[in-house]
């Protein structure tokens, strides 16, 4: 593992579990120190003191980013265990819960109200307060945002998540533009169907991943934590505003392969 980001400090959100877990590991990995913000403690802790040898240092912050005042203590705890910020990872995201999944007619204000102040309020609330500290510092920064396939493409009975996407694509590219002048870098990284504690499904029944994803497989934490730590690296030093996507393959494709025709590929070896 190389150490391209030695002697940075990131702050990743919805960093205990999943997509974020994965790349706090990689982000301390290649030498960064890397603050856990999330509300789940038992989950923030455990992966921190799992952590604890790796070549960056990392710390566990209790943090609900709806709340202004818990993302301005988020940072404040940042600054005094680290010193400053370089990275902030915007991650953190309200889907799964009970009334979000919902057909749009019988989609509640209050999912819509929740799912807004995660994946929207919370981001411009931290990238923000980030910008702002990077701006202070002077010496330039990264923000990475996470987004989904649902930017662009709808779930079915997703309409909340898939909005909060779409705003955080369009989000990601005002605010590179902003932020430019001052050498701060801004992207986002797309997940497609990606295994952490559960499988893409229809119903009860799991979908065999070749039959959606050219590649024949679900991803993992590791392949968008690999992407994630790639934008805040210097190897990408004069890329912002964009977006890298990591699905497999499935952005490309009109259909799944289950019903596209089928083609031989015989023996190449």
């Amino acid at each position: 593992m190389s150490m391209r980001l030695e002697g940075k400090t990131a702050i990743v959100t919805g960093g205990a579990n999943g997509i974020g877990a994965g790349c706090v590991r990689r982000l301390a990995a290649e030498g960064s120190n890397a603050v856990i913000a999330d509300i789940d403690v038992a989950g923030g802790e455990s992966l921190a003191a799992e952590l604890s040898a790796a070549p960056g240092s990392v710390v566990y912050v209790e943090s609900d980013i709806t709340q202004r005042q818990a993302v301005k203590a988020l940072f404040a705890a940042s600054l005094e265990a680290f010193g400053a910020v370089d990275i902030l990872v915007n991650n953190a995201a309200f889907v799964h819960k009970a009334g979000v999944i919902a057909n749009f007619l019988d989609y509640s204000g209050e999912a819509w109200e929740k799912t807004l102040a995660v994946n929207l309020s919370g981001l411009f609330h931290c990238s923000q307060t980030a910008a702002r500290l990077m701006a202070q510092r002077g010496q330039g920064g990264v923000i990475v945002n996470v987004s989904s396939g649902g930017a662009s493409r709808a779930h079915r009975q997703m309409f909340g998540y898939d909005t909060s996407k779409g705003g955080i694509e369009a989000a990601t590219r005002a605010m590179a533009l902003d932020l430019a002048p001052l050498g701060i870098r801004v992207n986002t990284v797309v997940p497609g169907s990606i295994r952490v504690d559960h499988g893409a499904s229809v119903g009860d029944a799991p979908i065999p991943p070749s039959q959606v994803i050219p590649l024949a497989r679900q991803g993992t934490p590791e392949d968008i934590a690999a992407a994630v730590a790639f934008l805040c690296s210097d190897d990408a030093a004069y890329i912002t505003g964009t977006r890298i996507v990591v699905d497999g393959g499935m952005d490309a494709q009109l259909r799944s392969p289950a019903v596209d025709f089928s083609y031989d590929y015989g023996d190449f070896s």
